[in-house]
């Protein structure tokens, strides 16, 4: 590396790039800083050598990087996320604009690719999945079987299934630690949580997003297992002693034992939520163009465009 502007970094190791990028992002969060570390050592790997003796090599051709993180062991994403951290450094080093434009135009391309096979993977994966409706019987089945025998376990398995399934599925984070609440939320810093209002309904809750729970058998299963199952304030928990509710980790545990338990099959909190999607699509082909005109409108949902008929 002979330009002459990256002198005096050619001698710098991860340690000293990760002390410059922390004075270059001062506000940044620690997973910040970590990921730009992390995308140095990557390199570190695929060259087989220590950052400090590399004379910065890793930077005279962006094609030729791309091509080097590809040969390596790492994911395409995880070779993205890394390219995207390089692009960082060129920043905080005041790279030439015409020479970060170069760097900058082999990750679009990347991404772009990366978006495209995401697709045709996606396309691959509903072909093969459930539908919600079958889902939605084998539940609804179940829940009706429900009587003294049934065990504690059993009802942990079948409430997660249940407000996934026959409601609208949130990610996994937005269950994390949900609490029961009757009437009003006590603290503003609640952040997910089980409302059962004044007039009897219940809402499921996680910040600004508040869904109301209509379907017979949720409504059925959600009150069997506050009144006769869990007694604890939280709404998820592993056992019937629990002093807290169940974190992400938990809940993707649990959702993979109760989908093989019931579907037969693993599926995941991310494929649960493609299937409600290809479900929406199928009732509705114009929900996309729907969703997008309510936003131009200015309506925070499509429901407000309904009572304009």
């Amino acid at each position: 590396m002979s330009k002459d502007y990256l002198k005096k970094f050619v001698n710098y190791d991860v340690d000293d790039f990760d002390s410059f990028h922390k004075k270059a992002y001062p506000n940044a969060n620690i997973r910040t800083h970590n990921n730009f570390k992390q995308a140095l050592k990557r390199i570190e790997k695929i060259y087989g050598e220590p950052l400090e003796d590399m004379n910065l090599k890793f930077l005279n051709d962006p094609s030729s990087l791309f091509k080097k993180l590809e040969a390596s062991d790492y994911s395409h994403n995880t070779n993205i996320t890394t390219f995207s951290q390089i692009l960082k450094l060129l920043k905080i080093v005041d790279f030439p604009l015409n020479e970060y434009n170069k760097f900058q135009t082999i990750l679009n391309l990347n991404m772009k690719q990366n978006s495209e096979n995401r697709e045709v993977e996606l396309k691959e994966k509903l072909g093969y999945l459930p539908t919600l409706d079958t889902l939605k019987e084998i539940l609804k089945e179940k829940i009706d079987e429900i009587n003294e025998n049934t065990t504690f376990a059993d009802m942990k398995s079948l409430i997660i299934l249940s407000v996934l399934i026959l409601s609208v599925p949130l990610k996994l984070i937005q269950y994390s630690k949900m609490v029961i609440v009757f009437g009003e939320a006590e603290s503003n810093y609640i952040q997910n949580f089980l409302l059962e209002d004044r007039n009897g309904d219940y809402y499921v809750k996680s910040k600004d997003i508040s869904i109301k729970v209509v379907d017979k058998h949720l409504i059925k299963v959600i009150k069997i297992w506050i009144d006769e199952y869990n007694t604890t304030k939280h709404f998820f928990v592993n056992n019937e002693n629990s002093k807290s509710g169940m974190n992400n980790k938990d809940l993707r545990f649990a959702l993979a034992t109760a989908t093989e338990e019931y579907f037969e099959a693993n599926i995941t909190n991310q494929e649960i939520r493609q299937i409600y999607m290809k479900h929406l699509m199928s009732l509705d082909p114009d929900f996309k163009q729907k969703f997008a005109l309510s936003h131009i409108l200015g309506y925070k949902d499509t429901n407000v465009l309904e009572l304009h008929t």
